[in-house]
């Protein structure tokens, strides 16, 4: 399984926070018993101080446990905002050029345009033409040469 899976899978799920948090505190909480058990067999697993240093180390890893998956969590919402901010590009309304991130909007050189952005920033290349709106907005000249194209190809 690769790491990647992991993450989301265990800040995610709140069972499997709970399920990990229990066994690690119960782990954590015989460790000094169960390392006793095998290199002092003469002393009892339920011994008295056992009991002692295991609640402690169980209630101190509880607690440190507990502050680190709080931290995940803050840490997971964090990024998923920070994800969603990173989604607003930052576009002039009017001629629709892109500002480079963390720049002035004030100078001209922090101001490119879509297609440049785009092909910086993925793997898409651009060809351009363009739409009939544009066509007769920018060239209305050439409106009548479709209609002189059709009459020509009529008396053919």
């Amino acid at each position: 399984m690769k790491a990647g899976i992991i993450h989301p899978v265990i800040f995610k799920n709140s069972t499997l926070q709970l399920v990990v948090f229990i066994f690690t505190i119960v782990f954590l909480g015989n460790l000094n018993a169960i390392v006793d058990h095998f290199l002092h067999p003469e002393i009892a697993y339920f011994d008295h101080e056992h009991l002692i240093v295991g609640g402690i180390t169980g209630l101190v890893s509880g607690v440190l446990f507990g502050l680190v998956i709080l931290y995940a969590r803050q840490l997971e919402q964090t990024l998923t905002e920070i994800r969603v901010l990173e989604s607003f590009l930052p576009i002039c309304s009017s001629c629709k050029k892109i500002r480079i991130a963390d720049s002035d909007a004030d100078q001209q050189e922090s101001w490119q345009s879509i297609d440049a952005y785009i092909s910086e920033h993925t793997s898409t290349s651009f060809s351009h033409g363009i739409c009939p709106d544009c066509k007769q907005k920018l060239y209305p000249e050439f409106d009548n040469i479709e209609d002189i194209r059709d009459d020509n190809s009529d008396s053919l």
